[in-house]
């Protein structure tokens, strides 16, 4: 582990020098103008390289002191991933560009340059942060970030260097073309308000039945309390109804606007225009990634599953009067205890609430000899009122002298549950990804064949 942590640093601070130096020494061309990395991008890829490196940078010296070796991969394999992505981002806006020299815009990226006649550029479309520059054919020649220094420049430039005449002729016509189409869509979206109606609410409800089923037995399986689960189902119910009733109203507004207008916005909703495929694979994307971080998340329960588990017998034996009990009714509820003489509070965390054998409440008093059993973690510190101790710990074991109300038998099936409530959600997160994964390839492909299809060309 040491050896690994040791030489991935080595190999990303040499990365990050080599990157520097080369952008340092590294010359351009003579341009008439070129573009250049925006300043808030920059900042953001060394902040988050320099973040990335110190944490991995902090582990060597960690793992002389911190024995959990799951811990210190995982948090090893996500920041390195994190610094990797920052390096190729550092790249990228160090070493690609836009650039123009006479009548020929120079595309520089990772794999090469590409030069592009001027004239051979149609059209600009800039009403996103990607603006895109298409030729006659409506195809897209390059892309480029809207937030590029010195992009705005570049069109500019790209505009006065075009061929007048023809070519502004040809720009009318295709806009009143465009035009047309746009107000065709918008008229038979118009009068499909009806039909799209009903598919929605049938297909909505079915998906939130499925939804809220699949998150009531998700619960129900890991062990949540059935209130837990009617509260957080109602809610989940009233959000869904929420959303349905909003785009419900968000339908029937949207119809105020003229066909041009709303043939605009649901241009690509027909399969046959150009760029609808490309649209939807985007929306697919976004969607997949966020299900791919929910499912990544749900991975992190592995780091406690996989843990080893305490031995119990070293735990440390304690045995004191009695001075209170309490119980806290928090989300992450409790049943402390504090002995005469001890300054530290002990306490049952919820793990294993259930198998606590709660009589211990009516059958021992104040003054009572009690023995518990804790680990050997520190104390904590907390402040509450009415409560004269300031530190507190868990404890694992309780008992009297003439009765057990946790015993080593509950501790070992509340680990039990646990664990295999981690294992459900880590088994979810793992089919999420798998599920995410497959979907945005099985997209692509797809996606990518039916572009082939789309013969409709709308130019704005």
């Amino acid at each position: 582990m040491l050896i690994t942590f040791i030489v991935t640093v080595a190999i990303l601070a040499v990365s990050y020098l080599l990157i520097n130096i080369r952008h340092k020494k590294t010359v351009r061309p003579n341009y008439d103008f070129s573009t250049g990395a925006a300043k808030s991008w920059l900042i953001f890829a060394h902040t988050g390289f320099g973040i990335s490196f110190s944490v991995i940078a902090s582990e060597i010296i960690i793992c002389f002191f911190r024995k959990n070796q799951i811990a210190l991969w995982t948090i090893f394999g996500i920041f390195t991933f994190f610094a990797l992505l920052e390096l190729l981002l550092l790249y990228e806006l160090y070493f690609t560009y836009e650039a123009i020299r006479g009548d020929e815009v120079y595309i520089r990226r990772f794999f090469g340059m590409k030069k592009i006649k001027v004239s051979d550029i149609r059209r600009i479309d800039a009403r996103s942060l990607l603006i895109e520059f298409y030729d006659k054919n409506n195809k897209c020649l390059f892309r480029a970030d809207s937030i590029t220094q010195g992009i705005h420049e570049l069109i500019r430039l790209i505009n006065e260097r075009k061929s007048d005449g023809s070519n502004e002729d040809y720009q009318e016509d295709a806009l009143a073309e465009g035009k047309a189409i746009l107000a065709k869509i918008g008229q038979e979206y118009r009068a499909n308000y009806k039909e799209r109606k009903k598919k929605f609410k049938i297909k909505f409800l079915v998906v939130s039945i499925v939804i809220l089923l699949a998150l009531v037995l998700l619960m129900y399986f890991i062990g949540i309390h059935t209130f837990e689960i009617v509260e957080i189902g109602l809610l989940g119910a009233l959000a869904l109804a929420l959303i349905f009733f909003s785009v419900l109203t968000g339908m029937k507004k949207e119809l105020d606007d003229d066909d041009v207008s709303l043939g605009n916005r649901y241009k690509f909703a027909n399969k046959k225009v150009k760029g609808a495929n490309r649209s939807k694979f985007k929306i697919i994307c976004i969607l997949c990634v966020c299900c791919m971080a929910l499912g990544a998340t749900l991975l992190i329960p592995l780091c406690g599953v996989l843990e080893k588990a305490p031995n119990y017998d070293e735990y440390t034996h304690i045995t004191g009067k009695l001075e209170y009990y309490r119980e806290n009714f928090s989300k992450h509820g409790y049943i402390a205890i504090g002995f005469y003489d001890i300054p530290t509070e002990y306490r049952l965390s919820s793990l294993y609430l259930d198998e606590f054998d709660y009589s211990f409440f009516n059958e021992v008093k104040a003054g009572d000899t009690v023995t518990i059993y804790i680990d050997n973690a520190k104390d904590r510190k907390f402040s509450l009122g009415g409560v004269s101790k300031k530190q507190w710990n868990s404890f694992y074991y309780l008992a009297t002298d003439s009765k057990e109300y946790f015993t080593y038998e509950d501790y070992v099936k509340s680990n039990k549950l646990n664990d295999r409530a981690g294992f459900i959600l880590v088994g979810v997160g793992i089919a999420i990804l798998v599920a995410a994964t497959i979907t945005l390839i099985s997209a692509r492909f797809v996606c990518k064949k039916r572009e082939k299809e789309e013969t409709i060309v709308i130019y704005q």
